[in-house]
């Protein structure tokens, strides 16, 4: 199995003494990369319904997005929390623990994917009301899941490797899986969809083919000389739960967009009905990528941090966390600027064109926009107390960011504001995050204790 690959002797990357700049440029294309995977498959599958099957269907793919961030939080809950403590003992020089810590979350993902496509299968009907999809819409949404489910296993696994295919000096295997896979679902999603005449179900086929096959490329990386990954016997004792622990703040923030996109999806559909359901299912899809750009700036950042951390270097933490700051704010900001003066054209991407459902919209997408450098900041922050086993911090920051302060926000305004109140939940729901978030920094800067 690709897994169990050879270990031959190659020049790693020193994740202690190489540049901090070498080593942002080395991960953070990589790292946006693969995120954008996720936000590139589910937008091709909302344009191309919206375009053959019209826009009711984008309702479709915004009850089953709970599904996509559900196998999204269990992955990156196993493979961050283990990249983190594995590149913590690379920066103590233990490489014999770090392989430990990669071989035990090799098992964890696999069992967990098993269970997801068990339980999945099994429960398909419940789930598909726990989502919200009632009427027309359900038989649509029970299609789509089911398959969503079907793939579990290589969904987690793509994840997984994700994380620690970059760390093991091959961060442009993980970009080319990242192109391969967008490639192969437009490819894929237009013969579905369009001349086999697939509807949702051919969507989600071709969204769950182009993440396995982006799975193949990146296990190509064990038979690569740059491979120095191998699976160890009796792993698990002793490091389950630290992974499942360290791992909790990034899961912790992934589970929180689910709880808080099927929250929203429910008070939408009772305060706004069926039109800014469709808005908000877009706004759901500009949501991910500006994800990928705040979260692979601390993807990125994730491994320097915590490899600085092992080693007990306090000052090169505060370099690395500076840094990734300043991307922050650039990605970020750049991105808002996009989005306000490019939603219109935008709104055609998920075949919103004209009259009322436009001006939606454009005034939906403006000001969804001004909470994305809040997030890319609370990200970065949240990162930086990961990268050095501050898990408590790290979790209140996710806790706040991700779901309670969203959901708090959505329903004061809403009760407010009717209708006007959903978009700016989102902003102010962020920004009062971010005050927290600074809160805790400050603390940790200052010397005050706080359990973990």
């Amino acid at each position: 199995m690709a897994w169990f690959g050879k270990n031959r002797a190659v020049r790693e990357t020193d994740y202690i003494n190489d540049s901090i700049g070498a080593l942002y440029r080395r991960l953070l294309p990589s790292a946006i990369g693969s995120l954008l995977t996720s936000t590139v498959a589910s937008m091709i599958d909302v344009a191309i319904l919206s375009y053959y099957l019209g826009t009711n269907m984008l309702a479709v793919v915004g009850f089953c997005m709970p599904v996509y961030m559900l196998v999204n939080t269990l992955g990156m809950l196993i493979a961050s929390g283990a990249a983190t403590l594995y590149s913590q003992y690379l920066g103590e020089g233990n490489k014999t623990e770090a392989m430990r810590f990669y071989s035990a979350s090799v098992t964890h993902t696999a069992v967990c994917g098993a269970a997801l496509t068990l339980a999945g299968l099994l429960f398909t009907g419940p789930i598909v009301k726990l989502l919200g999809a009632e009427g027309a819409l359900a038989a649509p949404t029970t299609e789509y899941v089911r398959v969503l489910f079907f793939f579990m296993i290589p969904l987690m696994v793509y994840v997984h490797l994700l994380f620690f295919v970059r760390i093991d000096s091959d961060p442009t295997r993980v970009l080319i899986a990242t192109i391969v896979c967008a490639v192969t679902n437009l490819g894929l999603d237009i013969l579905f969809v369009g001349p086999l005449k697939m509807g949702p179900k051919g969507a989600a086929i071709a969204t769950c083919l182009a993440y396995t096959t982006g799975m193949a490329v990146n296990l190509g990386h064990f038979w690569h000389k740059r491979n120095t990954l191998r699976w160890m016997k009796g792993c698990l004792r002793g490091r389950s739960l630290r992974i499942w622990r360290v791992g909790l703040p990034l899961a912790a923030a992934q589970l929180g967009m689910t709880v808080s996109t099927n929250v929203f999806n429910n008070v939408i559909v009772r305060v706004g009905g069926a039109d800014y359901i469709s808005v908000f299912t877009a706004i759901i899809q500009l949501s991910m990528t500006s994800m990928a750009i705040y979260d692979g700036v601390g993807q990125a950042a994730l491994p320097i941090m915590a490899a600085a951390s092992g080693a007990g270097l306090r000052d090169r933490i505060m370099k690395v966390f500076r840094r990734g700051v300043l991307l922050e704010l650039i990605g970020t900001a750049g991105l808002a600027a996009v989005y306000a003066v490019f939603a219109g054209p935008i709104a055609g991407i998920f075949s919103i064109r004209e009259g009322a459902l436009l001006d939606l919209a454009v005034s939906g997408f403006r000001i969804y926009a001004l909470s994305i450098p809040f997030m890319g900041l609370n990200s970065i922050i949240m990162y930086y107390f990961q990268a050095q086993e501050k898990t408590m911090r790290a979790l209140v920051i996710s806790l706040l960011s991700g779901s309670v302060l969203l959901i708090a926000s959505l329903l004061a305004l809403t009760a407010l504001f009717k209708e006007q109140g959903i978009w700016y939940s989102w902003a102010a729901g962020q920004a009062a995050a971010l005050v927290f978030s600074m809160i805790l920094f400050w603390q940790a800067q200052h010397g005050k204790k706080v359990s973990e």
